[in-house]
């Protein structure tokens, strides 16, 4: 597990790890000089003389002027004070380091989760629910940034354990031994009974946090057919048995967490009062029972806590090890992306071949697209018919360079697009059947992805004009800074579609691709909608994915599509008045 957190972190935080632990060590041994001065100021408030002892101390006493013992005691308090107030401020400057490393691990895995899901190719979209995505990108980072915070715990309180340790051998063995096995003991002990439930635990939490955040999109995604349908209880009733579940296993976790300082205290006494028995028992004398008596309490109340804090931190190690391997298995995904190739600029200038295009999805045998030939030439406007399931979306996602052929190859003036997918992508406009909206301006959903200060206004108000959608935008409050809504929930279906068209066309492309993109308009609202598309035939490129006769019958060629391959091509004349499949709605 350690080996996939260390491999989770980049360069940059691997070198900060490691001095973070050098930091901590320096904490270990502030700790253990805290703890260890508790022998001798006792040992100086109860025998005034034992300085006198050591002949090390006796210049420190000379150049002091041989003070009083009451002198001395006042001293030693001052020099304990100081020596904790010291490792106090160290070891809040330490949590501030610890926060500060947790809190950008947590950032990075988010961006380099979200970045490399933007950089995946089209498939792998089509393959995974973007709820997952989503649980991975913000919760299963989070829960990632939470397990170094323990890994880190755990490592800070293991070398305070240590040194403590270490320090209480040398003052009394046989009390150190004792304790220390007591402690390690029943630490050892919970976490055997306790690992075997607290995985599966992690496991089952992991399934119901997916399966939460998917129904909460399903919800609210679809929130006019569930409330339309009157479907809210069943929606919610799904929710609420992932939610529970989630809840339950917390709870559970939560309860366990509490047991070991429950057992660790009762162990802690019985290895005291059996430290006291025995040095009793050794002949010691009682008044030199004290310092130690003291010491061994003061470094219980400190071990305790650690030792408590190690059991809860390697409980969540445990719980949330499906997520730690869930993080690596995905990055080490994303990493090994390739990202797109962009060997300059792709537009169309003369044609556009397709040779021999074959294509299947992942996962299936048979073939979306079969041997798929033909040319189009740059300014001209084609459609694509056929039946729902016959290809057409797909040939079009392969022209669009989004899924790769299985075999063949997508050619703009004799150049494969794959060598360049940036710069043939860069040229496109597409329109697809539903628009994505943000809940965002006109302005900015028109220049969609770019940032406010980088949109061209020039280049909008050109995509307006060529969309015909400036009397909308000047009818309305803000114009283009009018905000449309979550999915463009304020606008009606015309509006959005010719929105659709403006964020094509804004950065003036050479192929304009409609992929079913008025097939859910009225048929006025799609003749208006059309109209500002044939206003640029000849201008560019336009391929038309339609069923309706009157989305194509402009265009100069057709081909028709059945069970992925080319059945039938010609003129629109020709072609739609003999197709069985195609109707006016």
């Amino acid at each position: 597990m350690l080996n996939k957190i260390w491999c989770l972190l980049i360069a940059e935080q691997r070198i900060s790890a490691i001095v973070l632990i050098g930091l901590m060590f320096i904490g270990m041994m502030l700790e253990t000089l805290g703890i260890g001065m508790v022998v001798p100021a006792l040992a100086l408030i109860t025998r005034g003389d034992l300085l006198e002892k050591y002949p090390v101390v006796l210049p420190w006493l000379e150049m002091l002027g041989n003070p009083s013992h009451e002198r001395l005691i006042v001293i030693g308090m001052v020099i304990l004070v100081v020596v904790y107030l010291i490792k106090t401020l160290y070891l809040a400057f330490l949590a501030w380091r610890q926060a500060q490393f947790v809190s950008d691990v947590r950032a990075n895995l988010s961006q380099r989760l979200f970045s490399g899901y933007l950089r995946q190719p089209y498939t792998f979209h089509l393959q995974r629910n973007s709820a997952q995505l989503i649980r991975n990108t913000i919760s299963h980072a989070a829960g990632t940034s939470g397990v170094i915070q323990q890994s880190l715990l755990i490592l800070m309180e293991v070398l305070v354990l240590f040194g403590v340790t270490i320090m209480l051998l040398f003052v009394e063995p046989l009390g150190a031994i004792l304790v220390v096995s007591l402690l390690g003991l029943s630490g050892w002990a919970f976490h055997h009974l306790t690992r075997k439930h607290i995985l599966r635990w992690g496991e089952e939490n992991e399934i119901h946090e997916g399966l939460r955040i998917q129904h909460l999109q399903q919800g609210l995604g679809g929130a006019k057919d569930v409330k339309l349908l009157g479907r809210e209880t069943e929606f919610l009733k799904q929710y609420n048995f992932h939610n529970m579940g989630s809840a339950r296993i917390n709870r559970r976790q939560s309860t366990l967490q509490a047991f070991p300082r429950l057992t660790l205290e009762l162990f802690a006494v019985i290895g005291l009062a059996f430290l006291v028995i025995t040095m009793i028992s050794q002949g010691k004398p009682v008044e030199s029972l004290l310092p130690i008596i003291g010491l061994f309490a003061a470094a219980a109340f400190r071990l305790l806590p650690s030792v408590n804090r190690v059991l809860t931190a390697v409980q969540q190690l445990r719980f949330f090890l499906p997520i730690i391997n869930t993080m690596y298995d995905e990055l080490r995904l994303l990493d090994n992306t390739e990202p797109h190739t962009y060997n300059g600029s792709l537009a169309l200038k003369d044609k556009l071949t397709l040779e021999q295009v074959r294509f299947n999805y992942p996962s299936t045998e048979s073939s979306a697209l079969q041997g798929i030939n033909f040319i189009i030439h740059h300014g001209a406007s084609i459609g694509f018919i056929g039946e729902s399931g016959a290809g057409k979306s797909t040939l079009v996602d392969v022209i669009l360079g989004l899924l790769n052929p299985v075999s063949g190859a997508v050619k703009v003036d004799g150049v494969d697009i794959q060598t360049s997918i940036r710069g043939w992508q860069d040229q496109i406009g597409y329109v697809p059947q539903s628009i994505y909206l943000t809940d965002d301006s006109l302005r900015r959903n028109i220049a969609f992805g770019i940032s406010e200060d980088q949109i061209n206004d020039d280049a909008v108000w050109r995509a307006v004009h060529a969309a015909q959608l400036e009397s909308f935008i000047n009818s309305i409050s803000g114009g283009l800074d009018a905000v449309v809504g979550e999915r463009g929930i304020r606008l009606s279906g015309g509006q959005r579609q010719r929105i659709g068209i403006a964020r094509a066309l804004y950065h003036d492309p050479s192929v304009l691709v409609l992929d079913e993109a008025t097939s859910s308009l009225d048929t006025d609202t799609e003749r208006d909608v059309m109209d500002a598309v044939r206003k640029l035939h000849g201008k560019k490129t336009i391929l038309i994915v339609a069923h309706r006769l009157s989305t194509v019958e402009d265009c100069d060629y057709l081909y028709r599509l059945e069970q992925g391959k080319i059945v039938d091509e010609g003129a629109p004349d020709a072609m739609l008045y003999q197709s069985a499949i195609i109707k006016e709605c």
